[in-house]
């Protein structure tokens, strides 16, 4: 009876749902460090193990086996304004499944151009309302930095595009599917997403580039991208510093917290 009721947590925690605490105080006015967060796995589809060679809790792993992503369908898609638990992209030396949980707001989906100026946001030329409810983007008030100040840590680090957490983009973010011209911009703002987490060889020969080896003047992009900020953004490491999150990377919908 035993073996049974923990096969059964196993089963609901690995492909249901999942209880996480906030290690951190990026998410303020919505979620406080400490705070426990119930997460909906199921919303997105859901997500099959890239290491199913695991201990269920830890990162004890072996890498005999390796899945390619793969994920079921789900009820819902991914939406502006989702508080989303994903794991950190930029550890590229771990699984994805292994690597840390980190919890942020979507700001913007496949194929929007986000743009901060001021601090204020802005979607779609729109700008990012800010609500009274719980799960509203930060209302804090945002005392912005000079738009003539560089920030070399934030994405994509490089000082073609002179942005700060302030004064950032305007970005478009990538849709599954939809097609871009390889010019000197592009090839700065997606190189990571094209070599790194789409799996492709990328090299510069003079003024031309070779995707798997092949003279490439556009890209047709294989996955979604999405844009999150923490709520308390004066105080978050989020996609304006390690870049766009990769659908691959989405455990889940933050359903809510205790």
């Amino acid at each position: 009876m035993l073996f049974w009721t923990l096969v059964t947590l196993l089963i609901l925690r690995t492909f249901f749902v999942q209880i996480y605490k906030v290690p951190s105080g990026s998410m303020n006015n919505t979620l406080k460090i400490g705070d426990y967060i119930v997460v909906n796995k199921l919303a997105y589809g859901i997500r099959l193990p890239n290491t199913p060679l695991s201990l269920p809790y830890g990162h004890t792993y072996l890498d005999w086996v390796n899945v390619p992503y793969l994920r079921t369908f789900g009820y819902a898609d991914v939406s502006r304004n989702d508080v989303l638990v994903f794991n950190f992209p930029q550890e590229k030396d771990l699984p994805v499944d292994h690597r840390r949980e980190y919890v942020k707001r979507c700001l913007a989906v496949p194929g929007d151009i986000i743009r901060i100026h001021k601090g204020t946001v802005s979607v779609n030329r729109r700008k990012v309302k800010d609500e009274s409810t719980a799960l509203s983007v930060s209302n804090q008030k945002v005392n912005s930095i000079d738009s003539s100040f560089y920030t070399p840590n934030l994405y994509p680090h490089s000082a073609q595009f002179k942005w700060n957490k302030d004064f950032f983009g305007p970005l478009k973010i990538p849709k599954k599917g939809s097609t871009i011209e390889l010019n000197l911009k592009n090839k700065t703002l997606y190189r990571e997403l094209i070599e790194y987490y789409e799996k492709n060889t990328f090299e510069e020969r003079g003024e031309d580039i070779y995707i798997q080896g092949k003279l490439s003047t556009k890209y047709t992009f294989k996955m979604n991208y999405y844009f999150v900020l923490g709520d308390n953004r004066n105080n978050s490491i989020d996609s304006r510093y390690w870049g766009l999150l990769p659908e691959d990377h989405i455990i889940g919908r933050v359903s809510f917290s205790f």
